[in-house]
């Protein structure tokens, strides 16, 4: 799994929540909003309707089903023209402030996925750090995995074994870029207090390369009196 991908899986996540929750906050205000307007509906049936006191108020407040409204209901008086004529109109309202009816709706579905997406989030950015410390660690050419932390080489997972100057070559050949090496720069690594060490370094990829080429599927290739480079098979 990419990156981004894990990325696009916690926004998913992150965005489920946020629309279960604003969900949750819609259907308890339409809930709320009924309570009072069925508890009016209530008193203007019980009390005059042109008449608006403490005792309607009192009245009203204690037919709201929703204990928590109690408190915090209210009504207001509205005019609206009507055959030219101007009726004042009882509304109710729920007085909830966003804090209130946050804590009155049921929010378990927005936080078990905002959980997920934290989760997830601290997973992915795990699983990322181990990948890249992979990245930097393992070097792959062909079957052949060379881990650079523990200097070893392996093929499908079996450690492969090398003489210490075939393990020096093999070293330098995976830290060069694109695994090509002068002639001259390996022999003067591997022999550096020998004048001329060209016949020794063609005996030790002589000896080397039927290893490479059997297990590894992985090639020498020569290019005479300049260089090496390590290649992987088709």
């Amino acid at each position: 799994m990419k990156p981004i991908h894990a990325l696009f899986v916690f926004f998913a996540l992150c965005a489920a929540s946020l629309a279960a929750g604003i969900d949750s906050l819609c259907r308890t205000q339409y809930r709320a909003q009924q309570s009072v307007d069925q508890a009016l509906a209530l008193t203007l049936h019980r009390c005059q309707p042109d008449q608006v006191d403490a005792d309607t108020i009192r009245v009203y407040r204690s037919l709201i089903a929703m204990n928590a409204l109690r408190d915090t209901a209210y009504l207001s008086v509205t005019v609206s023209p009507t055959d030219d004529k101007r009726q004042p109109q009882l509304q109710a309202h729920t007085g909830l402030t966003l804090r209130r009816l946050w804590a009155l709706s049921d929010q378990r579905a927005s936080g078990t996925l905002a959980a997920l997406a934290a989760a997830w989030l601290m997973v992915s950015l795990w699983w990322v750090r181990q990948q890249q410390s992979q990245d930097r660690t393992y070097m792959q050419l062909g079957l052949l995995r060379y881990d650079s932390a523990s200097g070893r080489f392996s093929v499908k997972g079996q450690e492969l074994h090398f003489t210490p100057m075939q393990q020096t070559l093999m070293q330098l050949f995976f830290q060069a870029h694109d695994h090509l090496l002068p002639q001259q720069e390996i022999c003067d690594h591997l022999w550096p207090k020998k004048p001329d060490a060209t016949a020794t370094l063609y005996t030790l990829v002589r000896r080397l390369k039927p290893l490479l080429h059997d297990t590894a599927h992985v090639s020498i290739e020569c290019e005479r009196g300049r260089s090496y480079q390590l290649k992987a098979m088709p």
